[in-house]
């Protein structure tokens, strides 16, 4: 509950502070000023204090990002992340525009691979109002909202993804990709401390929670069918919190996963069981076009994507080292192959439309110059990605939306009075 409070308070926030931006869009400098819809000139992210925790993250950007037009900049060519929360938001810089973000670098060492960038970026490690906690990955060009090349040559070279959780996952997610990593790694906790009955449980069944959280109940003393719904739900996480699994066998990858409900005292833990950052991790696009969306005000496309454990040379999948993902049949890929390496790579029109709402959601961008501007529900992931909002509000709109924004602080504040 109290994560759910953060995130609205969160996207109330950047809501507010779009719409406020939207009434003062920046015109052009003739003087080499910023200029929205162009290139721009933020530099690589450095923490402000050196308490602040952060992860690294990864982006494998696509060649055709790195399009003609950008190569004719001294800035072209560039990768960008943006994140409007959490500590080191490019909008606390001062800057006219915090669009496109934070400029990522360039990994290097790795032969064959050159379309890989990387990032520090504030994590849970911080607390709740120190994540990145939504991000989107972009070629580092403003590409505004205006259409005709002849008044805007920015717009076709600007690319992005889709807005993203950029702190981690939890079992709670139901993550297409990762629930069977998930569940592993329970089972283990169930052998570990010698639960009956697990021989029984089919790891790839949709009844696999329900049936697990059974047979954790018994071995809790507790009566399933007389504990409430909430109560059934984290049978399996009252196992966990006393035999946590060794995860050795994740190699370089076993520090990412943590159990969140013994990170934080009993009294603020979400309840969201195990858990895994995306420490070292490689967010790789999507090109499926049924999974891209298409802006409804300025048709941009926002392409979606997901995080994937790196085995390096460009391979990357599901588990956290590529022989379990072998064995498990996870998920799998190569970004130095196929679209990801063509620099002619034409994204199709994607054939999810949403309709524009007057209220953003939770997770947004800057309202003067973000590339995508829809609300949307769409992904399959369920992973919480909402809006990559531009904003064109009406004054009526985002005064609306300002007024939103100061009820949700008004009843966050309240709520920590009485906790």
């Amino acid at each position: 509950m109290k994560k759910a409070l953060s995130i609205i308070l969160a996207g109330t926030m950047a809501a507010s502070t779009m719409a406020i931006g939207a009434l003062s869009v920046s015109a052009a400098d003739d003087e080499g000023g910023y200029v929205p819809g162009s290139y721009v000139t933020h530099p690589t992210y450095k923490p402000s204090s050196d308490k602040i925790k952060t992860n690294h993250l990864m982006f494998a950007m696509p060649a055709a990002w790195e399009n003609e037009t950008t190569k004719k900049d001294k800035n072209g060519g560039l990768c960008g992340i943006y994140w409007w929360v959490g500590f080191d938001n490019a909008g606390t810089q001062g800057w006219s525009n915090a669009w496109p973000g934070w400029q990522a670098e360039k990994e290097t060492g790795e032969e064959g691979v050159t379309n890989l960038w990387g990032i520090d970026v504030p994590t849970y490690g911080n607390g709740e109002e120190g994540n990145a906690t939504y991000i989107i990955w972009n070629n580092f060009i403003d590409g505004g909202t205006e259409k005709d090349t002849t008044k805007n040559p920015f717009y076709e070279a600007a690319n992005q993804t889709r807005d993203f959780p950029g702190q981690y996952y939890s079992r709670t997610d139901e993550h297409e990709t990762y629930d069977i990593l998930i569940r592993y790694i329970y089972m283990k906790s169930f052998e570990d401390a010698g639960v009956e009955g697990i021989d029984a449980l089919d790891i790839k069944s949709d009844n696999f929670w329900v049936e697990a959280n059974k047979l954790c109940a018994k071995y809790n003393g507790e009566d399933y069918d007389k504990l409430s719904a909430d109560e059934k739900t984290f049978q399996v996480d009252l196992v966990l919190d006393d035999n946590t699994p060794d995860l050795s066998e994740f190699g370089a990858y076993a520090s990412n996963f943590f159990n969140e409900d013994l990170v934080k005292a009993p009294e603020e833990s979400q309840g969201f069981g195990q858990s895994f950052t995306f420490d070292n991790m490689v967010f790789v696009v999507n090109f499926d076009p049924n999974k891209m969306v298409a802006s409804p005000q300025s048709g941009k496309i926002g392409y979606d994507g997901d995080f994937y454990f790196y085995y390096g040379g460009g391979e990357y999948g599901s588990w956290p080292t590529k022989e379990l993902n072998e064995k498990m049949g996870g998920v799998s890929g190569n970004f130095t192959q196929g679209n990801y390496v063509d620099p002619n790579y034409k994204p199709p029109v994607p054939t999810v439309q949403p309709t524009p709402t007057t209220i953003p959601s939770p997770s947004g961008t800057d309202a003067k110059s973000s590339t995508n501007d829809s609300d949307n529900n769409s992904n399959t992931n369920n992973n919480g990605n909402g809006a990559i909002a531009t904003g064109q509000f009406s004054v009526a709109v985002i005064a609306l939306v300002v007024l939103f924004a100061g009820v949700a602080i008004v009843m966050f504040a309240r709520k920590k009075e009485q906790d």
